[in-house]
């Protein structure tokens, strides 16, 4: 079984992605005329996404495609393909500007077809709203067999659509699409508040990076902290992501532990978050006071400097399950 790196492709791919054009053994759909004019042209126009995939055992780019927010049809207008598609095709899916991506363009090595759901799953991570991929299949026209699309390997995970002209008997050589839902490729996540019944799932989670915290704090602290009826309880909110597979079978993925107990003048005079408005919000209906902070000296230090053993281990140390806040890392050590 092969594996993947999927990646946005960049210039100095551009060798590779002809060289993979212009390779015997590859299938595509869409346009392949103008990407035989030469790599230069490659990238001429507007794309969303330009995706590449490599064979991570044998580090060979085997696939290049094309996705955009508007179809590759030069007779149709950019902002006119929503009603075109209402128009013409009798959709069971609800397609709008936002949820929907053209997949315009696709080469890939004949071997390696598994890399098709490979680049659509990089895409719907990128684009949380997205729900479909949408590619158009144009009237076949007899012409050089190097320049026929292929479709078959899309037509497994994609759902066919036809016009309304269309008709097995009389006019069977039409345009169709091919629409990938993204709940067929990937896992439906819901999230919700974490329950006392969860304790185990959770447990069993964390412990493949922190197994230290089952041993400090026992079997069931999660459950005890979800249980909590103290007065601090209300600062602590744990929350917990569920995907759901075609099956409908439900398996916890994710774990969130929040908490509003945040010192903030701390951050705000040991850390730069001036990019995030030093963590604070103004509420037009409320006053607001300023915080006077006393610096005593200052000295420039590399940003690579501050990721020292003793910061990460400071970091370590401010956990939501406890630990003190210690700034010693951020200081110079005194000299000697």
């Amino acid at each position: 079984m092969y594996e993947f790196d999927v990646r946005l492709a960049q210039v100095a791919d551009l060798d590779e992605i002809s060289k993979l054009i212009r390779s015997p053994g590859v299938k595509w759909f869409g346009n392949i005329r103008p990407k035989f004019r030469g790599k230069h042209t490659l990238f001429h126009s507007y794309q969303t996404y330009r995706m590449l995939a490599l064979c991570r055992q044998s580090s060979e780019l085997v696939a290049y495609a094309e996705f955009r927010n508007y179809p590759s049809m030069s007779a149709l207008p950019t902002d006119c393909w929503l009603e075109w598609l209402s128009v013409r095709y009798c959709l069971t899916v609800s397609i709008s500007w936002l949820n929907a991506l053209f997949f315009n363009f696709c080469i890939y090595k004949s071997e390696y077809s598994a890399v098709l759901v490979e680049i659509i799953k990089e895409v719907l991570y990128r684009e949380n709203r997205v729900w479909y991929l949408i590619a158009v299949r144009n009237p076949y026209v007899r012409q050089p067999s190097h320049f026929n699309e292929t479709f078959d390997d899309l037509e497994k995970i994609a759902q066919v659509f036809y016009p309304h002209e269309f008709s097995t008997e009389n006019n069977s050589n039409t345009q169709s699409l091919y629409i990938v839902h993204r709940f067929d490729i990937l896992p439906r996540i819901t999230y919700r508040k974490a329950l006392p019944e969860d304790n185990d799932d959770i447990i069993a989670l964390q412990a493949v990076e922190m197994p230290e915290l089952r041993e400090e704090l026992g079997e069931f602290y999660i459950a005890e902290e979800v249980m909590r009826q103290d007065p601090d309880a209300e600062k602590s909110l744990l929350v917990v992501a569920e995907t759901t597979n075609q099956c409908e079978e439900t398996d916890l993925a994710v774990f969130l532990w929040l908490t509003t107990d945040i010192d903030i003048l701390f951050y705000v005079q040991n850390y730069e978050v001036e990019q995030f408005g030093n963590l604070v919000k103004p509420v037009d209906s409320k006053s607001f006071h300023y915080e006077t902070v006393t610096v005593s000296s200052v000295q420039r230090r590399a940003e690579a400097s501050m990721f020292t053993t003793d910061a990460l281990e400071d970091l370590d140390a401010m956990t939501i399950l406890g630990g003190l806040q210690k700034i010693d890392s951020v200081w110079p050590a005194p000299e000697r």
